[in-house]
C-alpha cells in the first residue's frame, strides 16, 4: 500500500467517522431538545435509518481506515543479507520482546545471525534499556525501542545494500 493510497484512506475514513458521528450527535439533540426548524421534514419520518446510517458510516470509517495484511510474499529488490550484526535486547516475560523476535526471525533471510541479550543479565543494560525493551540494534545503531513495525523494517532492510 502506497503513502498516498494510506492518506486517502485516513481522509475518507475521518470524513465518514465525522458524518457518522454528526448525524448520531443531530438524533441526540433531537431526543433530547427538540431541533431547530432548520431540518427538513423527512427527518422526522425515518429515525431507524437515520440512526442506522450513523453507525453504518461509523463502522464503514473503521473499515477503511484498519491496517491491511501485508503480503506474506514480500522479499526485497536486491536478496541478500543485510548487516554484519543485529542485536535484540529483550528480557524474559515481556511479550513486546517476543513480537519482536518473532518478527527479526521472520525476515532472518535477510539479516545475519540475530543475538538475543536478556537485559537483566547485564546491569548496564537495565540502566541503558530497562522501560524501552524490546531494543534492536543494527550495526551498532539502534533501529526499533519498544516495538518493531514491520512496515518500517521491510523499508530498512530494502534501504540497506546487501553486504
Amino acid at each position: 500500500m502506497t503513502a498516498d493510497h494510506t492518506r486517502d484512506a485516513n481522509r475518507l475514513g475521518l470524513i465518514l467517522l465525522l458524518s457518522g458521528i454528526a448525524l448520531l450527535g443531530i438524533e441526540f439533540l433531537h431526543r433530547t431538545t427538540g431541533l431547530p426548524f432548520w431540518v427538513p421534514q423527512g427527518w422526522y419520518t425515518s429515525r431507524v435509518l437515520r440512526m442506522g446510517l450513523g453507525i453504518g458510516l461509523i463502522i464503514a470509517s473503521w473499515r477503511v481506515q484498519r491496517p491491511q495484511q501485508l503480503d506474506s510474499r514480500w522479499s526485497p529488490a536486491k536478496p541478500g543479507v543485510r548487516f554484519s550484526e543485529v542485536i535484540l535486547y529483550s528480557r524474559e516475560g515481556c511479550h513486546l520482546c517476543d513480537d519482536a523476535r518473532d518478527m527479526l526471525f521472520k525476515y532472518a533471510d535477510h539479516f545475519p545471525t540475530i543475538h538475543v541479550v536478556n537485559i537483566d543479565e547485564h546491569p548496564d543494560l537495565v540502566e541503558q534499556f530497562d522501560t524501552c525493551v524490546p531494543v534492536v540494534e543494527c550495526d551498532g545503531k539502534l533501529r526499533f525501542r519498544g516495538r518493531v513495525d514491520e512496515v518500517l523494517l521491510r523499508r530498512l532492510i530494502e534501504g540497506t545494500p546487501p553486504q
